[in-house]
């Protein structure tokens, strides 16, 4: 995940207690990677769940998640800016994206720099009474 998804702050961290957005239940309940210009110790929880902070390249941060996963799925987690770093390098193989309707001018934009991206994709969309769109992408070959 991007740092972002883990927590508010930017720069070096703040000597605060802050233990993510969840506090001390997040729900991920595996070895979670946040992906940061600032390492910093690991962080356990009770339910399983943990945070190890590091610097790397998407490669490099899929390489060590997928071995910590032993086996089973890797999942990459937002926001915006690290899922877009992942795309461009390749390195997705399944995409989820819920689509909500908002105006639009707001936020971190997904597709930035990502030009014919959709090629490399099957795409499913799927709409909701909510008005909530889903779009599964399914990388070809």
């Amino acid at each position: 995940m991007g740092r972002k998804k883990f927590g508010p702050q930017s720069g070096p961290w703040p000597d605060d207690g802050w233990r993510g957005w969840w506090g001390e239940e997040p729900p991920f309940r595996t070895p979670c990677f946040v992906l940061t210009h600032h390492p910093r110790e690991p962080m356990e929880f009770d339910n399983g769940t943990s945070f190890q902070f590091i610097d790397a390249s998407p490669a490099e941060a899929l390489a060590e998640a997928t071995a910590a996963a032993d086996g089973l799925n890797v999942r990459i987690g937002g926001g915006p800016s690290t899922v877009r770093q992942f795309l461009s390098a390749g390195l997705i193989d399944f995409l989820h994206i819920v689509i909500v309707p908002v105006a639009l001018g707001r936020g971190v934009s997904l597709w930035e720099g990502l030009d014919g991206v959709e090629k490399d994709f099957a795409i499913e969309s799927l709409t909701t009474a909510s008005g909530l769109t889903h779009q599964l992408w399914n990388r070809r070959g």
